[in-house]
């Protein structure tokens, strides 16, 4: 009888030990990130780092808020600052900038003492992921050279955050907007190509030179005449005499400092998309389009009905836009929100580009 009961004690634990070791199990989730790595996070995952600009941009448009976020780069919160996600997540202000570099640097102690969880990096930072896993912090790498390295990244963070259903929205935009540019491939092959200089700052560094932004220029028509370049010089700007210059908002410089040539050291005076008002500041949602985001989509159309308003004429971007914000964000856009995006006032003394013959 005592063996029986002995017996039944110990099933009894067996199936304890068994159920809470199922419990533990079902307590984290696997995310393979955009390197390959597969790691596993905590299920009620809530203290998460973002060393790369746009990404806490991303998390936040995937989860659906910031509060899971503790500590983001400075860079994201100087896109943010003044700028329209201001509205959209005013929660969003009270990241922390301090423990992560401008240069993607990491400081590792204030990681443990914040009680990060998991940590967004770029995938090229291979020491700092070691470091973070000594500290019991899980890194996930992104990257984004290549649409397919930034649709895998998107899922990621859709794994990271537990909403991949959401993440695949954002990845199916991507395709959408490829094949319906790339549906005028055509067209946009037999026509004239306008030249085309797209700056990151009054520095002249160019962004044009990024893989995203050559292929999407390339896309939508136009001869991005220093891709090859990371910087250019002002020489070879006059040399070149662009018929469409756009400007980042990596940099506070706008269409009107080359307009009234107010940058010392530049004259921009003959340049003939200056003289002729052919000058664009891009525009900044929930962050740079300038640069790989959940907005990429918008910003293939935009360029593409720029850079080639005749073949893409049946893209209206401003509706493009107000549809974007209420279908994923469920959100109205007003008038002024639709212009603080799309950079009007920045643009106020441009005039649209009316192609070649003009």
């Amino acid at each position: 009888m005592k063996t029986k009961a002995v017996l039944s004690l110990t099933l009894v634990l067996a199936l304890i030990i068994s159920a809470f070791g199922f419990a533990l199990a079902e307590e984290t989730r696997t995310v393979t990130d955009a390197a390959g790595n597969v790691v596993e996070v905590p299920a009620d995952l809530a203290r998460i780092s973002v060393t790369p600009l746009p990404w806490s941009s991303v998390i936040y448009a995937i989860d659906g808020t910031s509060e899971h976020m503790v500590c983001i780069n400075p860079g994201a919160m100087k896109a943010y600052t003044g700028n329209f996600f201001e509205k959209l997540d005013p929660a969003y202000a009270s990241l922390d900038t301090t423990c992560i570099g401008t240069d993607f640097s990491i400081n590792m102690e204030e990681m443990v003492a914040r009680g990060i969880q998991a940590m967004v990096i770029w995938d090229y930072q291979t020491d700092e992921a070691e470091q973070l896993k000594a500290l019991g912090i899980v890194p996930v790498m992104v990257k984004n050279d290549t649409v397919e390295d930034l649709q895998s990244s998107l899922r990621a963070i859709g794994e990271l955050v537990g909403k991949p259903e959401r993440a695949q929205q954002f990845i199916d935009l991507y395709g959408e907007a490829y094949d319906r540019i790339q549906s005028y491939q055509d067209k946009v092959a037999e026509a004239d190509k306008p030249k085309v200089i797209y700056l990151r700052n009054s520095e002249l560094r160019l962004q044009g030179n990024d893989n995203f932004i050559s292929t999407a220029l390339a896309l939508a028509g136009a001869d991005n005449v220093a891709a090859e370049q990371s910087n250019i010089s002002m020489e070879e700007i006059l040399d070149i005499n662009p018929d469409i210059i756009l400007m980042s908002w990596f940099d506070k410089f706008t269409p009107d400092d080359l307009y009234n040539n107010a940058i010392e050291g530049q004259d921009w005076s003959t340049v003939k998309a200056v003289q002729e008002h052919h000058v664009y500041k891009t525009p900044i949602g929930i962050y740079r389009w300038d640069a790989p985001g959940v907005e990429t989509p918008l910003m293939m159309l935009w360029l593409a009905q720029l850079v080639q308003p005749e073949i893409f004429a049946d893209i209206d971007i401003n509706q493009e836009v107000t549809d974007y914000f209420k279908t994923y964000f469920d959100y109205d856009l007003t008038q002024e929100d639709l212009d603080q995006i799309m950079s009007v006032a920045y643009n106020a003394n441009s005039v649209a580009w009316e192609g070649m013959g003009k």
